[in-house]
C-alpha cells in the first residue's frame, strides 16, 4: 500500500511541475482611442510590451502543451485595467508565475527587474524569478545591467501588480523608450529575442521541461517559372521537426493535403499575369499544426510570347531594293528570328522592324515570317506569312572604288575595290554599339563572317579575303535592324 502511494504521489508532484499557469502582464494600455492614455504612457512602451508578450505567449503555446498561459491584455486598444486588476485577474487564474513587462523613460539605459516581498511567504521564489528574469535579459538583449532590487527599495512605494498578486513574480522594464534604447525597442527582431530570453527564463526557473505538442517552425519560398508552354508555381519549404505531412492553402482555401517531402508544384489553373498566394501547414500524427513563416504571393509569369503580326513592304536603300519587314511588338518577348522563303535569315533581332538588302532582285517576290522569343526560349509564330515582290530602285550600287555607298544613315566605304585581298571598311556617323559583317558569293553561299563592338560614331575596320579566290562577292554590314550592301571583286 505505502508503495501504491509513493506511486500517486510521484505522478501527482510530475503532473504539478509540468502544468504550469503562467500570466503574462504586458502594463498599460490605451482607452478606446490612442489618445485615450490614462496612465499617460507612450506608444513605444504600450505596443513593445504588448507584442513582446503576444510573442512570450506563442512561444509557451507552441513548445509546452500541458502549460496554460493567459494575458491581462491582447490588444491595444480598449485594453487600459487598473494594476489591482491585473493582479486579481492573476489571482483568479491560479498563476504559479506572473511577468509583468514594461518600458522604461527617464533618459537612461538598460533592463531592470523589481520584486516585492511585502507580506510574502514565498520571498526566495520572487527573489530567484526576478534574478533569473534580469541576468538573462541582460546578456540576450546586450542591455546595461541596472538593478534587480525590491520595488519599495528604489521605488518608495510597492507595485499593486505585484502586491496584490499571490504568484511568484516580478515586473521587468526592458528598456527605455526615451533613450538610444528605443532603436531596439521598436525592432522586430529584437522584441523576438526579448520575448525568447522570458520563455527561457520561465522554463528554467520552474524546473519544466517543455515537449512541444507542435511540429517544428519551417520556412516557405516560392517561385513562379515555366514548364515548357505552362506557367507553374514552385512551392519549397525546409523540413519541419516532428511532421509527418504538410497542407498547401491557395489565396487563403485548402489546395492540397496530406504531401510529403518538402516541395510542391503547382500546374493546374495557374494564369499568367495573376497573382496567387500560398501557405503551408505542417502536421504531426497528434494532429498539431504550425504554419510556415508567412504568406507568400507571386504572380506567374507567361510562359508564351504574346500574339503579334507583321507586315513587309517593297521600298530602296539607296539604289539597292530592299524590304522592310515591320511588326507588333510580342508580349513577354525578348528577341525575334526572321525566316525568308521558308529558311531561317536572321536570329535574335531586337526591336519592331528589320531593313532587309541582301540578295534582293527587283521583280521576285519574297516571303516573309517571324518567331518571337522569350527568355526561355519559348516561340510563338507570328500571324501568317507575309509575301512580297521587290521594286526596282533608280540607281544601282556603285562600282567605283572611291565612292561611298550610301544607303541612308549610317554610310560606309570598303576599299580598295578591286582589291588582291585585303580591304578597308569606313563607317561613318555610327550610333550603334555592333556592327556584323558577311561577305557572300555569288551563289549566295557565306563566306566570310565576322563582329565588331563600336566606341565612336566614325569606326574603320580591316576585313582580309586572301584565302577567296577571285571573283565578285557581296559584303553585306548589319548595324542593328538594318543592312548595307556593296559589290567587292577580288583579283
Amino acid at each position: 500500500m505505502k508503495q501504491i502511494l509513493s506511486i500517486v504521489f510521484v505522478i501527482l508532484t510530475t503532473i504539478t511541475l509540468q502544468a504550469q499557469v503562467v500570466v503574462i502582464d504586458p502594463g498599460h494600455g490605451y482607452g478606446a482611442t490612442t489618445s485615450d492614455n490614462p496612465d499617460g504612457r507612450t506608444a513605444t512602451e504600450i505596443e513593445t510590451s504588448l507584442d513582446v508578450g503576444l510573442r512570450t505567449r506563442t512561444l509557451i503555446q507552441n513548445s509546452c502543451s500541458s502549460w496554460t498561459v493567459h494575458m491581462t491584455r491582447t490588444t491595444n486598444l480598449n485594453s487600459w485595467i487598473s494594476v489591482n486588476q491585473r493582479a486579481t485577474m492573476a489571482n483568479n487564474w491560479g498563476a504559479d508565475r506572473l511577468l509583468s513587462i514594461h518600458c522604461n523613460a527617464g533618459g537612461g539605459t538598460g533592463t531592470e527587474t523589481f520584486y516585492c516581498t511585502y507580506d510574502d511567504t514565498t520571498t526566495a521564489a520572487d527573489i530567484a524569478f526576478a534574478q533569473k528574469i534580469q541576468n538573462d535579459m541582460s546578456t540576450n538583449g546586450s542591455w546595461n545591467n541596472r538593478r534587480c532590487v525590491e520595488d519599495n527599495s528604489f521605488l518608495s512605494y510597492h507595485l499593486g501588480v505585484l502586491r496584490y498578486s499571490s504568484a511568484t513574480g516580478c515586473l521587468n522594464e526592458i528598456g527605455f523608450v526615451d533613450s538610444s534604447d528605443a532603436t531596439k525597442l521598436t525592432n522586430s527582431t529584437w522584441r523576438a529575442t526579448f520575448a525568447n530570453s522570458y520563455f527561457n527564463s520561465l522554463k528554467s526557473n520552474l524546473g519544466v521541461t517543455c515537449s512541444s505538442s507542435l511540429p517544428g517552425s519551417f520556412t516557405l519560398t516560392l517561385t513562379p517559372e515555366c514548364s515548357g508552354t505552362t506557367s507553374q508555381m514552385r512551392l519549397n519549404w525546409t523540413a519541419s521537426a516532428g511532421a509527418t505531412s504538410y497542407d498547401i492553402y491557395r489565396n487563403g482555401s485548402l489546395y492540397a493535403s496530406n504531401i510529403t517531402g518538402t516541395q510542391f508544384l503547382n500546374t493546374y489553373l495557374i494564369t499568367p499575369g495573376t497573382s496567387y498566394s500560398y501557405y503551408v501547414k505542417a502536421k504531426n500524427t497528434a494532429g498539431g499544426t504550425n504554419n510556415s513563416n508567412g504568406t507568400k504571393t507571386a504572380t506567374a509569369v507567361a510562359c508564351v510570347p504574346g500574339a503579334f503580326t507583321v507586315s513587309a513592304t517593297a521600298t530602296c536603300s539607296g539604289s539597292t531594293s530592299a524590304i522592310n519587314v515591320t511588326w507588333t511588338a510580342s508580349a513577354n518577348a525578348t528577341s525575334y528570328d526572321i525566316y525568308r522563303n521558308g529558311n531561317l535569315y536572321a536570329q535574335d533581332v531586337t526591336g519592331t522592324s528589320f531593313l532587309n538588302t541582301y540578295l534582293i532582285t527587283a521583280g521576285t517576290t519574297y516571303t516573309y515570317y517571324l518567331k518571337a522569343k522569350n527568355s526561355a526560349g519559348t516561340t510563338n509564330n507570328s500571324n501568317g506569312t507575309r509575301s512580297v515582290t521587290a521594286t526596282s530602285c533608280a540607281a544601282k550600287i556603285s562600282e567605283n572604288n572611291d565612292n561611298f555607298i550610301t544607303a541612308g544613315e549610317p554610310s560606309f566605304k570598303a576599299y580598295p575595290n578591286p582589291t588582291s585581298g585585303l580591304i578597308s571598311v569606313n563607317l561613318t556617323n555610327v550610333n550603334s554599339s555592333k556592327v556584323s559583317f558577311s561577305v557572300f558569293d555569288i551563289t549566295g553561299k557565306k563566306v566570310y563572317n565576322a563582329e565588331s563592338s563600336i566606341k565612336e560614331k566614325d569606326f574603320v575596320t580591316e576585313i582580309n579575303l586572301d584565302k577567296l579566290p577571285s571573283g565578285t562577292y557581296i559584303l553585306l554590314v548589319r548595324l542593328d535592324n538594318k543592312e548595307y550592301s556593296q559589290k567587292i571583286v577580288k583579283q
